[in-house]
């Protein structure tokens, strides 16, 4: 099977992944607090899937150059079964903590093989396929909230619901480890170079304290360090988003459907958003649209408890929302494989996918503290406003400072005299 076919596979396999994901993922804090989980506790949760992938992240980008990103996404599939599998049992705190930790790890060693798979290539043809990568992720965002949303409805008892849309995710889940089983039967796996390391040297004690000093070694590019930062704080906002936004939709009587329907308006957004990208990038740097991206996403925020009061203009919101989020991937992506060669590419998106880790671990946390002891709407309010007040001091920094000037293409077009 050629190499473009595999390519192909990975931003249709993207695109199934994360409808699995948005399927399921939406409706943990619903599920949860139905069980009698508080919202601190629901916090707590939700950093678990982002605090055991920071130990994995990079040991897993170079497991992925190692033996090859179909490989590592059968080993992530494994774990996103067993996190289906223990949401669907679950009847307290400790299966759904562990459910999050198995969904974190799938995450991170899936969508990081998948980004490897994706990426490959010269300049304009990798950009293409990263941007069809992210519009196939999108629409895993926008399909994946309906289908749940479907499914919970038309259970009279929510927790049966919830529980409902966990099996069909688990089902989806099995199909999809079937269907790799055959890819990677065909699939020319690397072969071990003489003095590379093996399996056993990247996971020794050694190994794994060399790919984070490899990883750290990675960051001494500028425009790796921008693409980290800016995804860091984009993905704190759409951490925020994913956790709490459908807690605070409920509290507000929203029913289920609505909720879906908010959720994947906004899947359905950063899906779209990949065609005004490849406009933006005809007229702008990357770095330029990816801070704007942010900062827009941060005001979307702060937004919230005022377009709660009106379900049409909270739609609208979440439209705005993810199109300005679904900017983030590819664009972070774009800037930073271009310092990057292909053999250190497993490497750096588990960096990335660390990077978007450590945002899942303190966005939560920190939001579910403030939500918690002064309510779900100050937390909005104040979290916008702080996320603003730093996206704005990034932007500024970075554009006096590292003065980068990253274009989609190969050059960009010369304004007429």
């Amino acid at each position: 099977m050629p190499n473009e076919k595999f390519q192909s596979f990975g931003i249709v396999g993207g695109g199934i992944f994360f409808t699995i994901v948005g399927l399921a993922n939406p409706f943990f804090p619903l599920f949860a607090a139905e069980l009698g989980a508080s919202t601190l506790a629901i916090g707590i949760m939700v950093t678990l899937k982002a605090l055991f992938p920071i130990f994995i992240a990079l040991p897993s980008g170079q497991l992925i150059d190692t033996v090859g990103p179909v490989r590592m996404l059968q080993i992530g599939s494994l774990s996103l079964f067993g996190s289906m599998l223990a949401t669907v049992f679950a009847s307290g705190l400790f299966l759904l903590a562990l459910s999050q930790i198995l969904l974190g790890a799938a995450i991170v060693i899936m969508a990081s093989s998948l980004q490897v798979l994706v990426a490959k290539g010269e300049k304009t043809a990798r950009n293409d396929a990263i941007k069809k990568y992210a519009m196939w992720m999108s629409a895993g965002g926008l399909i994946g909230p309906l289908l749940g949303g479907a499914i919970v409805s038309v259970f009279s008892t929510p927790l049966v619901g919830y529980r409902a849309a966990f099996i069909a995710a688990s089902l989806a889940t099995a199909v999809f480890m079937l269907a790799l089983l055959w890819v990677a039967s065909v699939y020319q796996h690397p072969t071990r170079d003489e003095g590379a390391p093996g399996v056993k040297d990247v996971l020794s004690p050694r190994g794994v304290f060399g790919s984070y000093l490899n990883g750290m070694y990675l960051t001494s590019h500028r425009a790796v360090q921008f693409g980290l930062t800016a995804t860091f704080l984009i993905m704190y906002v759409q951490a925020l988003y994913i956790t709490f936004m459908p807690l605070y939709l409920a509290q507000n009587a929203y029913p289920t459907m609505l909720i879906s329907i908010v959720i994947a308006m906004k899947g359905f957004a950063g899906m779209l958003s990949r065609f005004l990208l490849t406009f933006l990038m005809r007229h702008a740097p990357l770095e330029r649209i990816l801070t704007t991206a942010g900062i827009i996403a941060a005001a979307c925020i702060g937004l919230t408890p005022v377009a709660v009061e009106t379900p049409a203009l909270m739609i609208a919101l979440a439209i705005l929302m993810g199109a300005s989020v679904g900017i983030n991937m590819p664009v972070s992506i774009m800037i930073m494989v271009d310092v990057i060669g292909e053999e250190k590419r497993g490497s750096l998106m588990g960096l990335r996918l660390l990077t978007n880790r450590l945002a899942q671990i303190i966005s939560p946390l920190m939001f579910g503290i403030i939500g918690q002891f002064f309510g779900l709407k100050l937390a909005f309010l104040t979290g916008g406003a702080m996320l603003i007040a730093v996206l704005a001091g990034f932007a500024v920094f970075a554009r006096r400072k590292w003065n980068l000037s990253t274009w989609g293409g190969a050059t960009p077009r010369e304004p007429a005299e």
